[in-house]
């Protein structure tokens, strides 16, 4: 009888919802916590959709990539938008951390949370978004001109690729002042 299948495919939908919010840790209804990292070097490698980690550990992804330029100064630097996981962090009592809420995430930036670029793999050159707890005045937070005040900003740490390549420059500018033809 068309009834019977039609109770049938309707009782089906209907567990399907049941076990996607059950199961699936989708939660339709919370809004995950964003911020913006400001980074002044190349994110060439980091795409929408690649991971927020820290420590290894996924905590979120990217959502947005924006370049912000600033004409009176002639700078330019990249607004990297992240999305955190709600449930993934914890305190020291193994109570959850409700990054969902700015003022929570915020006192985790004031205690040393910053943000730098991480390969995934050499050969491939995908970036992720490394976050990590660092002494807060070895790495302080520049004052930036945020006109947007939507999401909280977590200060940029140098990633090590571009600390080796400044190295590299810097033995490279070292080699090319010896004078060979005197030696």
């Amino acid at each position: 009888s068309p009834a019977i299948v039609g109770v049938f495919v309707l009782g089906a939908m209907l567990l399907a919802l049941v076990a996607l919010f059950s199961f699936g840790g989708i939660n339709f209804f919370a809004k995950p916590q964003r911020f913006v990292v400001y980074f002044n070097e190349s994110i060439h490698g980091l795409d929408l959709g690649s991971q927020v980690k820290l420590r290894g550990v996924r905590l979120g992804r990217v959502v947005g990539l924006n370049i912000r330029y600033t004409s009176g100064k002639n700078e330019s630097v990249v607004a990297v938008v992240c999305e955190l996981s709600r449930n993934t962090l914890t305190n020291e009592k193994g109570e959850l951390i409700d990054v969902s809420d700015r003022g929570e995430l915020q006192k985790l930036i004031d205690q040393g949370l910053r943000a730098q670029l991480g390969v995934l793999g050499l050969a491939t050159g995908l970036l992720y978004v490394e976050l990590d707890f660092v002494d807060p005045k070895e790495y302080p937070a520049d004052p930036i001109d945020v006109v947007d005040l939507r999401y909280a900003v977590v200060p940029p740490m140098p990633s090590a690729i571009s600390e080796f390549q400044a190295n590299l420059t810097e033995i490279l500018t070292d080699i090319n002042r010896i004078d060979f033809g005197g030696l």
